[in-house]
């Protein structure tokens, strides 16, 4: 059905609005990542190009395909808000000064090694055929095989990333307890407060079927 002239103005304001934003917030992406502290990995001409393919929207396209292009367009701006230093902080916590074991050496080898390997798997899962959520599924898959190896240990470190991977195993594991009161920590911090009383009623009356994972279950 052909647009009417009116329909199409339209159309054309809410391009112009859609493109105009993506400028506005490629200024702020590109102004945090020439930052001490980069925001993202990726060089300032690639981000510019994800906005441009982002705001270059299909012939004919929707109201839908058009807030998908909003959304992703503000999880970029979202990025910026993000702290670079989660990998750094989980290193540091493993270890203690204070302790007689303590090597600066090896202290200094983790904080060299570690992101690359991060940027190294991070490529890999680029290489299979695989959606976001099964690259997810496989990461999550390696987190639990380290859970189960960092409780043969005698000593494991209070680390926010050892709490994650020791909560995807199952509960016939002892897990340290502080486990559940860093996680729990980390959920209060990142929600509001109606968020947080969503969390009490499901810990209070959760659905346990499938051993307490839902399948096919869509936000509200």
């Amino acid at each position: 059905m052909a647009l009417s002239n009116n329909e199409k103005q339209i159309r054309h304001k809410k391009l112009e609005a859609l493109k105009k934003y993506g400028n506005e917030v490629l200024l702020r992406l590109v102004i945090s990542n020439n930052g001490i502290t980069r925001s993202y990995e990726k060089s300032n001409e690639e981000l510019k190009a994800e906005i441009d393919e982002l705001v270059s929207l299909r012939s004919g396209w929707t109201d839908e395909d058009y807030e998908a292009a909003v959304k992703k367009i503000e999880s970029l701006l979202n990025g910026i808000y993000e702290n670079p230093h989660l990998l750094h902080n989980d290193i540091h916590s493993a270890r203690s000064i204070m302790d007689p074991n303590f090597n600066i050496n090896e202290l200094r080898r983790a904080e060299c090694k570690a992101p690359e390997t991060a940027r190294n798997i991070k490529s890999i899962l680029k290489l299979p055929e695989l959606t976001k959520s099964d690259q997810i599924a496989v990461v999550a898959e390696v987190m639990r095989q380290l859970a189960r190896e960092l409780l043969m240990e005698r000593n494991i470190p209070i680390t926010f990333a050892n709490a994650t991977a020791l909560s995807l195993i199952g509960h016939q594991y002892t897990k340290p307890e502080w486990t559940w009161r860093i996680l729990a920590r980390n959920l209060y911090t990142q929600c509001s407060q109606e968020n947080v009383n969503k969390l009490i009623v499901e810990l209070q009356h959760p659905d346990t079927k499938n051993g307490g994972v839902i399948f096919n279950e869509k936000d509200d």
